[in-house]
């Protein structure tokens, strides 16, 4: 294997270094924690950086130093995977630092969790009011600023290449100065982000986040009217929401390639920065997703809640009229 990275003409390296006592505490107390680490962070990075698992190849060295223990790793491409530019974009390394960062604090969060749930399971045996309260608050939250969701699906290698060549090729259309947003875009270029964002939408990879958010908008309308053209318009509304901040996120792509590469009219797809929008676009999603589920449970508990006000007002009402 030594002589295997020797032969490459060059390598990526990383180290994985944490205090001791943060070590510790997030359970890589002996190599073997470390190890198990290494082979969960390598296929992300291998996703981050646009390279198909198959295509690298890795090898780790875990140092117990007193103090400071770590893991050093080198990954190279293995013979035959289509070759890529060594350094990575500043964007992928912003994404592979938050990968390795979700790895190491795992246990912690779920730790987090588990506080969370027991303190829930206070305000439970504090009574139903406290937690319909909660419920509520819950609801609100996930409303204004929606957290979880599914995680990202793998995106076929075939995917990363064609939006790599799409991006690519609108990076060669960009303006050379001015607002990088769309609405302020010719609208050749407009047209092609949006053309990308809706094959992006198409993806089979992504058809069961696109499924979700379809259902949880459809259901909003319908608690307020049986009329099916309701539902249709906020789904299309929606829908072109979603299409043009996907397509806000192409251009953002197509901006990042380097200036020199454009210039050079360097025409390898750009496979990194297509998983960070289809990445981005299953996120996307998700989020709006658990928007629209949040708020419809909220309309349906304030439908409930106007329902039991008027029940026991029209009792009120009964009882009076008995006396």
């Amino acid at each position: 294997m030594q002589a295997d990275v020797s032969a490459r003409p060059w390598h990526w390296q990383a180290v994985i270094s944490l205090r001791e006592e943060d070590a510790t505490a997030l359970g890589l107390r002996a190599p073997p924690d470390w190890r198990d680490l290494a082979r969960r962070v390598m296929p992300q990075f291998a996703l981050h950086s646009g390279i198909a698992e198959a295509d690298i190849h890795w090898v780790g060295a875990v140092h117990r130093k007193t103090g400071q223990p770590h893991v050093h790793l080198l990954a190279w491409l293995a013979d035959g995977a289509p070759p890529r530019q060594p350094r990575l974009q500043r964007p992928e390394l912003r994404d592979i630092r938050r990968m390795i960062a979700r790895e190491l604090y795992g246990p912690l969060r779920a730790q987090l969790a588990a506080e969370r749930t027991a303190q829930r399971d206070l305000l439970v045996a504090a009574g139903r009011h406290n937690l319909s309260l909660l419920h509520r608050v819950d609801l609100e939250a996930q409303a204004e600023s929606p957290t979880g969701g599914a995680l990202p699906p793998a995106f076929p290698r075939a995917d990363l290449t064609e939006l790599g060549h799409r991006i690519v090729a609108l990076s060669t259309q960009l303006p050379d100065h001015g607002r990088l947003a769309l609405a302020y875009m010719p609208s050749a270029v407009r047209e092609e982000a949006r053309a990308a964002a809706d094959w992006i939408l198409s993806r089979p990879a992504l058809a069961d986040a696109l499924q979700g958010l379809r259902e949880a908008t459809w259901s909003l309308p319908a608690l307020y009217t049986s009329q099916p053209r309701a539902a249709d318009a906020a789904w299309a509304h929606a829908h072109a929401d979603v299409r043009d901040r996907i397509a806000q996120a192409v251009l953002r792509a197509a901006a990042n390639r380097p200036a020199h590469q454009r210039r050079a009219g360097w025409m390898r797809p750009e496979r990194g920065l297509a998983a960070q929008v289809l990445s981005g676009a299953h996120g996307l999603l998700e989020r709006e997703r658990l928007r629209a589920e949040a708020k419809a449970e909220l309309a349906r508990d304030q439908a409930a809640a106007r329902a039991e006000v008027r029940s026991q007002t029209e009792r009120s009402g009964q009882m009076g009229t008995d006396r």
